[in-house]
């Protein structure tokens, strides 16, 4: 009778877990994402400052996918990264209040292959109660002088005062906070470490502010590795590749036939007005660049520029005989894939020409300067940038790919 009573006991409790995965996981999860709330997985969460654009954030997360992968080397392989949905970005016009998951825009799996990472619906996906309750959340301040008696110390320091912080997460009303503690820090990403192992027994920890710490192998070997499994949307990819096809005559992923440039302007025209060329300023430096490549007549221009602008800077090249092309989305494309995805097109599009020129200090050329590096363009062809209509002309820092 008592083994019985155990054999049905057992059989209650599997199948009571066999049920619990099948009604908390999603459908389309992979069984090895399918994991109990108690199954001993540990989740790192952060954001950045909201006024942060696309580019900064994408370094960012490499940050923090950087930490983890060094950290599951280590020993601490229950821990995941958090990726957090892409969601009101300051720049960002076309898809406000839509939350984008990573998968959208890059290839989750692609990313994974680096570092342990999960989608923030996977989290949900893992939580019965469908409310993600944060043990603590870090918020990350500037120390007032980080050269302190000329010096950069790496240092945190837990503050006495209040931090304001939205507990508007991404737009979500079901992620709560037990604990908000305020940090002053200073020095590398993995110094946070630190900070989590005060409270060993949290399992949802998150960083806001996630731009404060600084990369530990920033162009390194493993930076690269990072940055090479940051891999576009194969959607993506392939509405780039159409349009350099069709549009630019090109079926490489090195084109020989034609110029790309990165014209900032908007904030960067308003804020760094002597950093920036004037639209004909900005003529005459492409114009001085085609005359040193013969073979080339045609221009992509990927720019936030108004259409007046554009429209000035095109008819003066065309004047003079060059064909020049910026990406225009269809509404489709725009309504499936947001602000975010045709930043990507045109940086596909830039990374493949066969010469670049850049904006100074935007993180939007920096990404396009990796793309090429990774794809083995020549650096010269790469790191070139627009310069002042007058003044000083700083060269662009070349950081170049190790493999």
């Amino acid at each position: 009778m008592l083994i019985t009573t155990v054999l049905v006991t057992n059989f209650i409790l599997a199948a009571a877990q066999i049920s619990a995965v099948t009604e908390y996981c999603g459908v389309n999860s992979k069984s090895s994402d399918c994991k109990l709330e108690d199954s001993g997985i540990k989740y790192l969460f952060y954001d950045v400052n909201p006024p942060e654009g696309f580019n900064l954030r994408r370094d960012v997360y490499m940050r923090f996918a950087i930490m983890l992968s060094e950290a599951h080397k280590r020993g601490k392989s229950n821990w995941k990264l958090v990726l957090p949905p892409w969601y009101n970005l300051y720049h960002w016009k076309s898809d406000r209040g839509v939350k984008k998951p990573w998968s959208k825009l890059f290839e989750l799996d692609a990313l994974k292959s680096f570092a342990p990472v999960v989608e923030m619906h996977e989290v949900f996906n893992n939580t019965k109660s469908k409310v993600v309750e944060l043990d603590t959340l870090y918020v990350l301040e500037n120390f007032e002088d980080a050269f302190e008696n000329g010096v950069f110390t790496e240092k945190w320091e837990i503050s006495r005062g209040t931090c304001e912080h939205s507990t508007k997460f991404w737009g979500y009303k079901n992620i709560t906070v037990k604990e908000i503690l305020c940090v002053k820090f200073q020095g590398k990403i993995s110094k946070l470490w630190e900070l989590i192992s005060q409270h060993p027994h949290d399992t949802k920890v998150m960083f806001a502010h996630g731009e404060i710490p600084l990369h530990d192998t920033y162009g390194t070997k493993t930076y690269w590795d990072c940055r090479k499994s940051m891999k576009f949307n194969k959607k993506l990819v392939k509405i780039a590749k159409k349009y350099i096809s069709e549009h630019l005559n090109c079926e490489s992923k090195k084109c020989k036939n034609y110029l790309s440039v990165h014209w900032r302007r908007q904030d960067f025209a308003r804020s760094r007005g002597n950093e920036v060329p004037s639209i004909s300023g900005t003529v005459k430096q492409i114009l001085k660049t085609l005359k040193k490549l013969p073979d080339i007549t045609t221009v992509f221009i990927a720019t936030d520029a108004s259409m007046s602008e554009l429209n000035k800077l095109e008819k003066e090249l065309t004047d003079v005989g060059y064909e020049t092309h910026f990406f225009l989305p269809s509404p489709t494309i725009t309504d499936e894939y947001g602000d975010g995805g045709i930043a990507i097109i045109d940086q596909i599009v830039c990374s493949r020409a066969a010469y670049f020129i850049g904006t100074h200090e935007s993180t939007f050329t920096y990404r396009i300067q990796e793309e090429r590096e990774i794809l083995g363009f020549k650096s010269d062809t790469t790191f070139n940038r627009l310069c002042p209509d007058t003044g000083l002309c700083e060269e662009p820092s070349k950081w170049t790919i190790i493999n």
